[in-house]
C-alpha cells in the first residue's frame, strides 16, 4: 500500500506542475492578445480615412492602376497566415478546413495555385494540401511594426504585377471577441474599396464610409492623379496586410488562452480525482494496519 500512495502522490505532483504551466501560458496569452487587439484597433482610423479616399477616387472613370486590375492568367496567389507555435486548440485545424473547402470549390475552375505562408504551420498546411510554396515568413509576431510587415506586402504586390495573377487571396483568422474568431479568405488584389472594407470591419462593425460625390470634385491632384494613386495604393496595401496580421495574432493568442484555460480546468478535475484516490488508499492502508494490529493482539491473548 505505501507503494500505491507514493505513486498517486507523484501523479498529483506532476498534474499540479502541469496546471501551473497552463495557468502561466494562459496569462501570457491574455497579455499578448490584448497587445495584438490594441494594435489592430489603433490602425483602424488610418485605414478608414484611406478607404474613404479610395472610395471617392474610384468614382472617377479615369482612375487606373495595375494593382486595381486583375491579370489575364488563370494563376492565383494565396497568403496563409498561421503561427509558429502549437498548443492553441483547433486554431490550425480550422484554417486547414477553411482552405480545404476553398480549394475544393475552386477545383472546377482549374486555377494554378501558389502560396505565401506566415508561420511554420503554414508550411505544413501547404505540404499537406499539395500547394506549391512561393515564399515563407516565420519572423512576424504581435511585436512586428508596419515597417517590418511591409516586406510581405511589397513582395505580394510585386508578384501580383510581375506574375500576371488573376487575384491574390489572404487566409487569416478574423478576431471577433476574446473567445471567438473565424477563419476567412479575403481578396487582397486587385484592390478595391470592398477589399479594404472587408479587412478593417473588425468584429462585424460597419465601416462608416460614405461616397462623398461632392467632395470628389474639390480634389486637386499634383503632379497628377496617376502619381498620387501610385503612392496611395501601396501604403493602403501595407495597412491591409498589417491589419490582417494583427487580427490573426490576436485570434491565435485567444485560441491559446482558451485552450490553456480548458487544460487547467481539466488538470483541476484530475487533481480532485487523484486526491480522492489518495485519501481512499491512505484510509485503506490505515484500516489494514489496524486490522493487523488487532488480529495480532487477539492472537497473543489466545496464547
Amino acid at each position: 500500500m505505501p507503494l500505491a500512495t507514493k505513486a498517486i502522490k507523484q501523479k498529483i505532483k506532476s498534474v499540479g506542475n502541469i496546471k501551473k504551466i497552463t495557468k502561466t501560458m494562459e496569462m501570457v496569452s491574455i497579455s499578448k492578445m490584448r497587445r495584438a487587439v490594441d494594435k489592430a484597433l489603433s490602425s483602424r482610423a488610418y485605414s478608414r480615412y484611406a478607404l474613404e479616399l479610395l472610395v471617392n477616387l474610384s468614382k472617377n472613370k479615369d482612375v487606373e492602376n495595375r494593382l486595381m486590375v486583375a491579370g489575364k492568367s488563370n494563376k492565383e496567389l494565396i497568403v496563409i497566415i498561421t503561427s509558429n507555435k502549437g498548443l492553441c486548440g483547433g486554431y490550425h485545424s480550422n484554417l486547414l478546413r477553411a482552405l480545404s473547402a476553398y480549394l475544393k470549390k475552386e477545383e472546377s475552375r482549374g486555377k494554378e495555385m501558389k502560396a505565401v505562408t506566415i508561420g511554420k504551420y503554414g508550411e505544413k498546411i501547404c505540404k499537406k494540401l499539395g500547394i506549391p510554396l512561393f515564399a515563407s515568413f516565420i519572423t512576424f509576431s504581435e511585436y512586428s511594426a508596419i515597417e517590418q510587415t511591409k516586406e510581405l506586402s511589397d513582395l505580394v504586390a510585386k508578384e501580383f504585377i510581375e506574375g500576371d495573377y488573376a487575384s491574390v487571396k489572404i487566409l487569416y483568422t478574423e478576431f471577433l471577441k476574446s473567445t471567438t474568431y473565424k477563419p476567412v479568405i479575403r481578396e487582397l488584389f486587385p484592390i478595391s474599396p470592398m477589399t479594404v472594407k472587408n479587412v478593417i470591419d473588425i468584429s462585424g462593425e460597419e465601416a462608416d464610409i460614405k461616397e462623398e460625390h461632392n467632395k470628389f470634385h474639390d480634389y486637386k491632384f499634383e503632379p497628377d492623379l496617376e502619381s498620387i494613386l501610385s503612392g496611395i495604393l501601396p501604403g493602403l496595401v501595407d495597412v491591409v496586410v498589417y491589419q490582417t496580421l494583427a487580427e490573426a495574432f490576436a485570434s491565435e493568442h485567444s485560441a491559446r488562452m482558451f485552450a490553456m484555460k480548458n487544460a487547467g480546468d481539466s488538470a483541476s478535475t484530475i487533481l480532485e480525482g487523484l486526491m480522492l484516490s489518495y485519501n481512499h488508499a491512505r484510509q485503506d492502508g490505515i484500516t489494514r494496519e489496524l486490522s493487523e494490529i488487532v488480529a495480532g493482539a487477539e492472537a497473543l491473548n489466545v496464547n
